[in-house]
């Protein structure tokens, strides 16, 4: 099959436990893109926590970013398409994260803010590159706009879970909800996903489903996954995203990536 489209998921996919992308890795994603392969980066991350990656691997083209709230072009900067969390939706969660003392991230303009500073922030902060704004007053007031999406950010794994089912059985008709790491309860508009996103760009692109791969680890990759002609899941991915991939690749630390540029692309 000649593959004209990779999409792949940065956090526990492309990039190792170390938030690094492989000197090996990026050799043959630049290969593959001298052989014509159109490559896209598709994560959950802010466009700006993406950047640097996208620049290290000098991908001027499209992007999705915020789990496909966000998909922007970034050598001209321009927003290609936007579908945030509307306001009225955002106060609805932002009741909930009050009245059940949990952090909270808002996404306004692509600069981070939060309404609380400890384990949330930090981890956040940690693994993102991005530093946060603490919010002082009440939360409720900052939804003055549209967020482009809202993370919970949990430190108890069970409280995790817990969480997740219930804005899922809340809102379900509404948003998009889902987690992402082991951390992270995601919320997103509901026509916001990667599958959605990386649909929308391949039928601007006029790439077809059978030409498409798409890596990820995660639940907010599945839609993303079941979209692709050829889905793959790293070895560290989530059962059911295992369950859903046609091919499972390496572990994120052990060249997942690589594995399927080799294999599938420049065989």
């Amino acid at each position: 099959m000649n593959y004209k489209l990779l999409a792949i998921d940065l956090d526990d996919t492309l990039l190792g436990q170390d938030l690094k992308i492989s000197n090996r890795t990026q050799k043959l994603i630049k290969e593959a893109r001298k052989q014509g392969l159109r490559v896209v980066i598709a994560t959950g991350r802010m466009y700006s926590s993406a950047l640097p990656y996208l620049k290290q691997l000098n991908l001027t083209k499209e992007t999705i970013t915020y789990n496909g709230a966000l998909v922007k072009q970034v050598a001209s900067n321009k927003i290609i398409d936007h579908r945030p969390v509307p306001k009225k939706l955002a106060r609805k969660i932002v009741d909930y994260v009050e009245e059940n003392n949990l952090h909270l991230n808002l996404y306004l303009d692509d600069q981070l803010y939060v309404n609380k500073s400890g384990f949330g922030a930090d981890y956040y902060e940690r693994i993102s590159g991005v530093k946060p704004t603490l919010i002082k007053g009440k939360l409720s007031q900052c939804i003055d706009q549209p967020s482009t999406k809202l993370l919970i950010v949990e430190e108890n794994l069970a409280k995790v879970k817990e969480v997740l089912v219930a804005l899922q059985d809340r809102f379900s008709d509404d948003l998009n909800v889902t987690a992402s790491k082991a951390h992270f309860v995601e919320i997103m508009n509901q026509q916001a996903s990667k599958g959605r996103a990386l649909k929308k760009l391949a039928s601007d692109l006029n790439i077809e489903r059978d030409q498409i791969i798409a890596i990820g680890d995660s639940y907010n990759d599945l839609d993303m996954i079941e979209y692709a002609g050829f889905g793959v899941a790293v070895d560290n991915a989530r059962d059911k995203l295992k369950e859903k991939a046609d091919y499972i690749t390496s572990s994120n630390d052990e060249g997942g990536v690589a594995e399927i540029i080799e294999k599938f692309i420049l065989n």
